[in-house]
């Protein structure tokens, strides 16, 4: 195989590893940012993957005028209401606290 399409492989493998490392950091050591924020939409997804089916809950804020979404767990979920306004407390993609 030519050497330059082994770095090339090489190197999307490294930023296929990177990019969720890069992810997890952020949402534990990345700053705090506190913002007003709307509940636009809730969502829940439902997706076959080779251990069944699986759910994922997200929830969607307005911030500033842009969509800012959140995956939450499925106790979490329940709690948020469409159009419920209040400060939004997040950390990278994870929600500390919305009240």
């Amino acid at each position: 195989m030519n050497p330059v399409i082994t770095y090339v492989i090489l190197a999307l493998l490294w930023l296929l590893m990177l990019v969720p490392l890069v992810r997890y950091i952020r949402s534990r050591v990345g700053p705090v940012h506190k913002v007003s924020a709307r509940v636009v939409d809730k969502q829940k997804v439902e997706f076959f993957s080779k251990t069944g089916k699986n759910v994922r809950y997200s929830i969607v804020f307005e911030v500033n005028g842009k969509k800012k979404s959140f995956y939450v767990s499925e106790f979490s979920y329940g709690g948020y209401r469409r159009n419920e306004t209040g400060t939004l407390t997040y950390r990278g993609d994870r929600i500390i606290d919305f009240s």
